[in-house]
């Protein structure tokens, strides 16, 4: 179906010249999930653009991008706009961007429906609410009315993949569709492409840097960097067994459910302005030679279609070379920093009557020197609840105090005392202000003189790392993994007592991830402040929490010490969303399978998770349940007991 030789693509502007991708070889054959993996900046999302006759201004491709037999580089417009949508659909990585802000998300999937597959308005109408639901809306006939800006960033996502998937397209692209995803709907996303290629015979281009999440449902993966193929061959050879220095890298840098040690490798990808002539990863290789300096090296064609670009392939276990391993040393908890009770949280609607209850009676104290991780899926309130600790928004009943004082009281200054990392690394910073001046916008809330604010940013600056030539720099001049650690200097400059991670390294590719997790860590340890990690990747929460709270649909189902609730899960749902979490070079077998996502208002009564428990009785539907210790931990389920019994019995069924 699709077969690209030799690409290469140089994009020229005035007074610059990018090579973002240089011979450039692989294919993907009809009801085949090929998986294409690196760090931002590799070229991942310029094949994509290349596939659809997507090139950027300034672009010239060479080589062919071959479809069905014809070449998309050679195509005219009409040939073009055939192609597009029926013959290749791309689902983009920015769903907001991608998407009209002006119109409904339910009128621009109709649109497509309507355009690509023939169907008749009210059929369509019917086919996008399904499509919608396929991907685990909730209230699907109400979000077709709902505007880009209204949605969260998952179901935004969610949104786009519909849009997609709704072209039926003979080659369904993916770029990084599981971006900001939980672990169970980035699961049930992936099986959704995987089903695309066994049942419908699509093929599937899986862009992604979440190695772990797409090893379960790819046939083969291409690993680019530097516009570049390394190494390319069958998932379980290349995930299991890699051969270039690069790929190990990027498998030690996937954080792990299991507790493995991320090891973050130094560096990052250069921006080239030719076509290479020697081994690009060199500089940040531990196993590079002159002749890597030197020479590129020509891709080896292996048995069993694997084929590999390195003088020096490695073989055996991956080894912990690299910056020191994720680690945080315990330290013990001082005076009370964070302290909510019985918070509830409802949104209201814009129409006047009902609303959303985000959070339900949440309780949770958090001490100096603590870390406190809060795991969940989308929409379970994870990001309520950092807003309702940041006094972004106010309880509608409850409690909220940090270092003593009631939220809603406190000064503009005394709202220094506490501090967030936001999950948009760029998007955090103002536009108009320069680094320097961003990491000190706390100092001047709070009234500190301008040489202290100056020497304050430079310590700041230092302890992550950062160089001071980017103190005048905007934020666009800044990558993904500068910014985030701009945000992290500002969250510490003014020495808060409390600083809140929201989700700040789902927008980062792994390498880069590992680095900042490794900052995040050193930052976490500190004995002077309480840290709040909020977050859908379970793995990174268990590398350095204390603790961990588990949300579903705005309450506490589960909480306890990290290992406790990671190594020994009492609620069903932990066990769940632990089955699920993505695990390199093994098969997840969850012991606790959820039937499909449902109405928010079935969980307006009883347990929360009733709708979708395997061991729900008449009782769960009815009694709503609360908290109870079992052992170390406490949990909201009162089968915790009979749980394993029922487990083995369902599987001695099976």
């Amino acid at each position: 179906m699709l077969d690209i030789s030799d690409l290469s693509v140089v994009i020229r502007r005035p007074g610059r010249q990018v090579a973002a991708l240089s011979d450039v070889s692989f294919s993907v054959a009809p009801g085949e999930v090929v998986g294409l993996v690196g760090e931002s900046g590799g070229g991942k999302s310029m094949v994509a653009r290349a596939i659809v006759g997507m090139l950027p201004p300034g672009s010239q491709a060479t080589g062919r991008v071959g479809f069905d037999g014809a070449d998309v580089l050679r195509m005219d417009p009409a040939a073009l706009a055939a192609h597009r949508g029926r013959g290749a659909a791309i689902c983009f990585q920015n769903p907001r961007g991608a998407l009209s802000p002006t119109r409904t998300v339910g009128r621009q999937l109709i649109d497509r429906l309507v355009t690509h597959q023939d169907m008749a308005a009210d059929q369509a109408s019917a086919a996008a609410k399904d499509l919608f639901a396929a991907v685990g809306i909730r209230n699907p006939g109400q979000r077709l009315t709902a505007y880009p800006h209204e949605l969260s960033g998952g179901m935004a996502q969610r949104v786009m993949i519909s849009l997609a998937t709704g072209c039926a397209p003979g080659l369904l692209i993916a770029d990084e569709p599981t971006t900001g995803l939980d672990v169970t709907l980035t699961r049930e996303i992936l099986r959704q492409f995987r089903h695309a290629a066994d049942t419908d015979g699509r093929g599937v281009l899986l862009i992604s840097h979440d190695l772990a999440s797409i090893a379960e449902v790819c046939d083969r993966v291409v690993v680019l960097y530097a516009g570049t193929v390394v190494e390319s061959g069958l998932a379980s050879k290349v995930l299991k067994e890699p051969a270039h220095p690069y790929t190990r890298a990027l498998l030690r840098s996937v954080p792990d459910v299991s507790g493995g040690k991320v090891v973050a490798t130094a560096g990052g990808m250069p921006l080239l302005k030719d076509a290479p002539h020697d081994c690009p990863f060199a500089p940040r290789c531990a196993h590079a030679t002159d002749e890597c300096r030197t020479t590129r090296p020509p891709t080896k064609e292996l048995a069993g279609g694997w084929s590999l670009a390195c003088f020096h392939p490695q073989d055996g276990p991956l080894a912990e070379s690299g910056t020191a391993a994720l680690e945080v040393t315990a330290t013990n908890p001082g005076a009370v920093v964070l302290k909510i009770e019985d918070a509830h949280v409802v949104y209201r609607s814009r129409f006047g009557s009902g609303g959303h209850h985000a959070l339900r009676g949440v309780s949770l104290e958090l001490k100096k020197g603590e870390t406190l991780g809060v795991v969940g899926e989308s929409g379970c309130g994870k990001s309520t609840l950092a807003k309702l600790v940041m006094g972004l928004v106010e309880p509608s009943e409850g409690t909220v105090a940090v270092a003593g004082k009631d939220v809603r009281k406190l000064s503009r200054g005394e709202r220094s005392r506490a501090q967030m990392v936001f999950q948009d690394p760029v998007g955090s910073l103002s536009p108009r202000r320069t680094v320097k001046d961003s990491i000190a916008e706390p100092l001047r809330a709070a009234k500190v003189s301008a040489t202290e604010r100056a020497q304050r940013v430079e310590k700041a600056l230092g302890r992550m790392e950062l160089d001071r030539s980017i103190l005048d720099r905007l934020p666009h001049e800044l990558s993904g993994g500068q910014a985030q650690r701009v945000g992290i200097a500002r969250a510490l400059v003014g020495e808060p007592d409390l600083i809140v991670f929201d989700e700040p390294t789902s927008a980062l590719d792994v390498t880069v991830q590992a680095q900042i997790l490794d900052v995040i860590a050193d930052v976490a340890a500190d004995a002077g402040h309480g840290s709040v990690f909020i977050s859908h990747d379970l793995a990174t929460v268990r590398g350095f929490a204390d603790r961990v709270v588990v949300l579903y649909l705005g309450r506490v189902v589960e909480e306890g010490p990290v290992e406790e609730v990671f190594e020994n899960p009492k609620h069903p749902y932990t066990r769940a969303l632990l089955g699920s979490a993505p695990r390199l070079g093994e098969t997840r077998t969850a012991d606790v399978a959820l039937v499909k996502d449902l109405d928010e208002a079935d969980a307006a009564a009883g347990c929360a998770l009733a709708a979708r428990c395997p061991f729900v009785t008449d009782a769960c539907r009815s009694q709503e349940q609360t908290l109870q210790p079992y052992g170390e931990s406490r949990a909201a389920c009162w089968r915790v007991p009979e749980i394993p019994a029922l487990i083995g019995k369902s599987a001695t069924h099976d």
